[in-house]
């Protein structure tokens, strides 16, 4: 399944810096076009919020871990880590949604997409304090992920501690499509902070 996306938003509302709401409404606005509702604690209420300013915005929607949730509620597909049910079996029962996984290294890549992924997540490119990270990918190890998903022909988005600030290096590398979390949910205004980072993609 084709995957267009370039400016993946980790939407967690417990981070958000403004009311999660706004701070959606106003990061698709500046150019995020693909969530990944990604809440550690079961949130009907907030997914089905999620959900429905996703499909006014016509903005694809992934599940982050809970494959059966993006299963029953229709939603644009699932993402799975390396620990999350295998990616086998979350592609077998996601029929006509994305699947998207994490990887940390060629090998993984190639294991997404021989499971049949539709794009990877790589990283951390950078060290963040959202899953515990503290040393970053080398230059030469992205390079590498990228060179092996190119020959896969699956798309990757570089993750892990990316901001305006850092990006540049990583797009000069290859990098062109990136999913965030903190650099759009922490800051004072989302927008601004979204469409920074469009302008570098």
């Amino acid at each position: 399944m084709p995957v267009p996306e370039r400016l993946c938003l980790l939407f967690t509302p417990s981070l958000c810096r403004a009311t999660p709401w706004e701070t959606l409404t106003a990061a698709i606005d500046g150019g995020v076009d693909l969530v990944q509702w990604r809440s550690k604690e079961p949130d009907p209420e907030g997914f089905a919020r999620c959900r429905e300013a996703c499909r006014r915005a016509g903005v694809r929607l992934i599940v982050n871990d809970d494959v059966m949730l993006a299963v029953r509620s229709r939603a644009d597909g699932a993402h799975v880590g390396q620990d999350d049910l295998p990616a086998e079996a979350a592609r077998k029962l996601l029929v006509g949604q994305l699947l998207g996984v994490s990887t940390h290294s060629p090998a993984q890549i190639e294991a997404a997409a021989a499971a049949g992924a539709d794009y990877v997540g790589f990283g951390p490119c950078h060290p963040t304090p959202t899953k515990g990270y503290e040393v970053g990918k080398t230059a030469a190890e992205v390079e590498a992920a990228l060179q092996t998903a190119a020959a896969l022909q699956l798309p990757v988005f570089a993750i892990g501690g990316i901001t305006a600030e850092n990006l540049l290096p990583l797009r000069v590398l290859g990098v062109d499509r990136i999913a965030v979390s903190s650099t759009i949910l922490a800051s004072p205004d989302p927008r601004a902070a979204a469409k920074a980072l469009r302008r570098l993609l």
